[in-house]
Parts: C-alpha cells; structure tokens; sequence
C-alpha cells in the first residue's frame, strides 16, 4: 500500500467554527463531526480558530476529550444565544486580528480541498455544488439550496460584511448569492484530481445525516478512501477491505495498530516459505494482501494519518523483498529450482528498474504513469508487482508446481519492466514538450 501523505500547509484566513450539539457531536465513523473538521483543519496547518456554539457547556465537555490529531489548534469557545445564527452573532465573534475568516459548519463533512478552495480567495465567496453526484444527493438533501446549488456549509466574509447586515446568517447568504453580490464557488463545475488518491473525484461534503441516512453516509466515507488505479487483486481486496473498515473505523484501532498486525503476518509468511512451507505461506501471503490495505483506510476515514505513517511503505518494502529471497531460498534448498536465485535476480532487477521509471513520472509529471492514458491503466490492472505474483505464486502451490509460478513471476516482471520504462521516457518527454517556459508565457 503506498504511504498516505500528511498534507500541512498554513491556511491563510482564521476560522469560526459553528457548532452546536447535538448534531455537531454526532459521530460517524468513530469520531464526532466537530472533531472530524479540527482533524481536517490541523493537516491543512491551522492552528487557532474560534468555535461559536449556542451549546457551548456540551461542545466544552466533548472537546475535553485529548486528541492529537487536532491538539495544535488553539479553540476559544464563544457562546450564542439559541436559535437560528444571525449575522450580528457572527460580528460578535469575530477575532480582533483578521478582516476576512471562513465561517463553516461544524455539523459537517468537507473535504480539504474544498477548504483549500476557499481559502484561496480573496472576496467574500460561499461554496455551493449545483450537481452533486449520485451517491452524494440523498446526503445533501438537507442542505440549504441557493439559485446556484446548495450551499456547501463554507463562506469567506470581509468583516464589513459582518457589521453591515442583519437578520439570519442562512438568509443573508442565500439572498446575496442569489444577485451576485457574494460570489458562488461552483465545485460542479471544477477539474478535481486527487494526486494522492491517484483519480479524479469530485469533493466529499455534506450536514450531519439523518439517522437512516447515517449508513449511506458511512459507506461513501470508505468509498472515498479508496484509490484508484488499481491492480485486478486489489479490485477484489477493495470490497473486503471496506467491509472490515465499516466495523474497524468505530472501534479504538489505530493505522498504526493495524500496520504493526500486517506486519506480524507478513513476516510470518516470510518464515513458512523459507522453511519450505509454501502453501501456508501462500495462504498467509494472500491474507496480508487484504490486511495491507486498511491501516491507509482507516487513517484516511478516521483523518489519523501522521508523517510516521510514511514509514509504513519502507515496512511493506522490506517483507515485500523478504517472501522473493525467502521463496528462492526454499525451492534453490529443496532441490525443487537449481538457479532459483538467477529468477530472484531477474524478478529484483526488473522491480527496481520499473520502480525507477514510476518515480522519475512522478517526479516529472506530478502524476503517477498509472494515470496516464488507458493503456497504462491496464499495464497496471495485470501487470507485475506484489498482488499479482502473490496470486500466481498460490495458484502454483495449489497445483503443486511452485518452481513454475516462481518462473514466471520473475519472467512477467520482466515483461512489465520492458513495458513500463518506455512507456515512462514516452510519458515524460510528452510532458515536458508541452511545459511553456515561464520565460515565455502562452498568449491569451
């Protein structure tokens, strides 16, 4: 599993968060909405923010709770008085230090780069979403809805704006929209790659969900944890893995917990194929395939990805190349494969030359080859790496011919090699014809 990147930039503008129990502390997925936000806040690098709540008794209870995954942000807790949020109680609030904050929902899911959207601007701008997609419309059903889509709960006001109106927040909002005077950040209407997740997807927000909807929302949480371009093994992994995470995100299990576990297997797996065991550790092997994939989900879905998260790929590396030699050694041991150290060799090399062309493409192109046309999409669904040899290698212990699966996992991460590294320089040398030297800037 490749390593979740911890992503800590300063956000430019100060936030008040509104939040107001109960439905701000409803949880989903183990963690409570308001605590869900200052997760996604502190890995965008803030580190104060004002949180506005006509319930401030139950949100000062709730955040007594240590966390260290929002323990570097600075709350003040501010109290209003019950009933629907005006604007005066905005003004009321706002820090001394700032001429424009983001005022957003504490009851609600946002995905970070729809915060980094927003942060980005420098006028009074609200997001809304005038086409959510399909498995995203009953969840925001609840949203308030302008004549440019629903809002998404996130607005960028000037604190003239603030001290000038009166009357309800949601009203002032929906009503300047509506003439233009606040600007409408349309997400419908956006390119929204995500690098880390190798796909396009389009940004996950909606309200706290109603308590029939909780499920769905739920399950489109783990859906977006997924990453794309897959390998054929890890599409069927994908299903498995989701289920486990729907029961694994509400209990007390840590990523790190889980990578500590998948460890333990892999390398138990690497002990029964050295002392020539290797169905069990075909089995074993198979099992890891799964295991290896929820530490990365459940940080992702929990937001409880660190930097020593990164760790874990040089983990996977490490068992990884330990099964090969492990598995040359018992068929070279055992008589089954004179010169199964020359497959290991070619299965290493070609790994090593392959994985070279994959991170010059990243370097290069800021994608990885993976996403780049649709032939390289396939290379990826059958070509060689980890799940693949692991599947063939199972397949020759089950039909008792494992010298021959070793064969040809070495002999198909050759091909792949051979494919890759071309199809890499091609990839790279397109792009950079196509870069405009800064020095020459493109013409309008």
């Amino acid at each position: 599993m490749d390593p979740t990147i911890v992503q800590e930039v300063a956000v430019r503008h100060q936030f008040i968060i509104l939040a107001d129990g109960p439905d701000a502390l409803n949880e989903l997925c183990g963690i409570s909405l308001l605590e869900r936000l200052l997760r996604t806040l502190q890995r965008l690098g803030l580190t104060k923010a004002i949180v506005l709540s006509a319930t401030p008794d139950l949100v000062a209870s709730h955040l007594e709770e240590p966390s260290p995954h929002r323990a570097r942000i600075a709350l003040d807790l501010r109290h209003r008085a019950p009933g629907s949020l005006s604007v005066p109680q905005i003004a009321k609030a706002w820090p001394n230090d700032s001429d424009r904050v983001i005022v957003i929902r504490g009851d609600g899911v946002f995905d970070p780069r729809l915060i980094e959207l927003l942060d980005d601007q420098d006028t009074t701008a609200a997001l809304v979403d005038s086409a959510p997609p399909p498995g995203l419309q009953s969840l925001v059903a609840r949203a308030t809805t302008t004549s440019r889509g629903r809002l998404c709960g996130a607005v960028l006001i000037s604190r003239d704006w603030a001290k000038s109106r009166d009357g309800l927040f949601a009203q002032a909002l929906s009503e300047e929209i509506a003439t233009g005077a606040i600007q409408a950040l349309d997400i419908a209407g956006r390119v929204w790659h995500h690098p880390s997740m190798r796909r396009q997807s389009h940004p996950t927000w909606f309200p706290v969900p109603a308590p029939e909807e909780e499920p769905s929302a739920r399950r489109f949480l783990i859906q977006a944890a997924q990453k794309g371009s897959l390998d054929f093994p890890a599409m069927v992994h994908g299903p498995i893995e989701n289920f486990l995470i729907s029961h694994l995100c509400r209990k007390p299990i840590t990523p790190n917990q889980l990578t500590a576990m998948t460890n333990i297997a892999a390398w138990g797996a690497t002990f029964l194929f050295a002392t020539g065991r290797l169905g069990w550790g075909a089995i074993l092997a198979l099992a890891v395939g799964i295991l290896d994939g929820l530490d990365g989900k459940q940080a992702r879905v929990k937001i409880e990805t660190t930097k020593a998260g990164q760790l874990e790929h040089w983990f996977d590396a490490f068992f990884e190349h330990s099964w090969w030699i492990a598995i040359a050694y018992g068929l070279e041991s055992s008589g089954r494969l004179p010169g199964a150290f020359l497959y290991l060799i070619l299965l290493m090399g070609a790994e090593a030359l392959a994985g070279l062309a994959k991170f010059s493409v990243i370097r290069s192109c800021g994608r990885t080859l993976d996403e780049l046309g649709d032939f390289n999409r396939i290379v990826r669904l059958v070509g060689g790496r980890r799940n693949i040899y692991v599947w063939v290698f199972a397949l020759g212990a089950l039909l008792g011919v494992p010298a021959d699966a070793f064969k040809i996992m070495s002999i198909w991460a050759a091909i792949t090699a051979a494919v890759q590294v071309p199809r890499a320089a091609i990839a790279i040398r397109a792009h950079r014809e196509r870069r405009v030297p800064p020095e020459f800037p493109a013409e309008a």
